[in-house]
């Protein structure tokens, strides 16, 4: 029992204190608490000449180093650790540029708290203090965007958000071709993580529909739907013949559906099918 009970104890200090691959700092002296804030035991760690921004050191000597102070740490996943000096640089302009791009696609969004970490020391930020954030910026909360300095050069930053959205979910089960709406969905609030398509924050602008079979209370995100064709399988259309000036029309049974501009193949009331292009909802030209 009382080996049971070390084995447990073991454990859980290793995984309190596991060690970290970056780190910031602010003072080149570096104190146990700087990684392990809730750490009792205080003591130094190392010092990082004054001429360096950064510091590389093999996870090791860390380790040994809290082992010679009767402290265990969990460096299984770290085998550098890499130090960096906390930039004397306002993030606002960054923060406030990210917040806006956030509520432009989520505009109910609940931002707690921005979190703007550079890759490497900065002085400062250049005049126009924009970041290039990429495609994936509305499906994570962290990622990684880049600068471009008065040298032209890139510094990349990484960001990361702790945000509330909300978000449209399945209120039913619902079938593939089923119009989605105000009847089949619902709003939830849920926390900004991490998304495989941008999720829907609201009901499409145009009429659209369920891609797939869904489960009642699934997350919508763009590739669970697509837009309802203007021209639907087995449903009557209006064909249009241009003769020169003269436009002649007939109806007809589509036999595919079709997106504007489609060729698809339609059937007449004596049987035949002919191709027409789609030009309208449940209108189409004769090619």
């Amino acid at each position: 029992m009382n080996k049971l009970f070390f084995t447990l104890l073991f454990s859980l200090t290793l995984n309190a204190y596991e060690l970290k691959e970056d780190y910031t700092y602010i003072n080149h002296t570096l104190y146990s608490t700087d990684l392990f804030p809730d750490l009792t035991k205080k003591f130094e760690l190392l010092k990082i000449p004054e001429d360096k921004t950064q510091y590389r050191i093999n996870a090791q000597v860390i380790a040994k180093t809290f082992e010679l102070n009767g402290v265990e740490i969990d460096i299984a996943k770290v085998r550098y650790v890499n130090f960096i000096q906390q930039s004397p640089v306002d993030f606002t302009p960054i923060k406030n540029q990210l917040e806006s791009l956030l509520r432009a696609q989520y505009p109910s969004i609940r931002i707690e708290e921005i979190i703007i970490t550079p890759r490497g020391y900065l002085t400062s930020l250049p005049k126009k203090g924009r970041g290039v954030f990429d495609e994936h910026l509305f499906t994570n909360a962290k990622g990684t965007f880049y600068i471009v300095d008065e040298t032209g050069i890139r510094r990349y930053l990484d960001y990361s958000v702790r945000a509330t959205i909300n978000i449209l979910h399945t209120n039913q089960k619902v079938s593939r071709r089923d119009r989605i709406s105000g009847f089949n969905t619902q709003i939830k609030q849920i926390p900004f993580t991490s998304f495989i398509d941008t999720p829907l924050a609201t009901l499409p602008s145009e009429s659209s529909r369920f891609r797939s079979n869904l489960r009642a209370g699934q997350l919508l995100t763009l590739r669970n739907i697509e837009t309802v064709p203007l021209v639907l399988k087995n449903e009557k259309v209006v064909v249009e013949v241009k003769n020169d000036s003269v436009v002649v029309e007939f109806a007809a049974t589509a036999t595919q559906e079709g997106l504007l501009y489609d060729i698809i193949t339609v059937q007449k009331n004596d049987g035949k099918r002919v191709k027409a292009k789609v030009i309208g909802e449940n209108r189409v030209e004769l090619q």
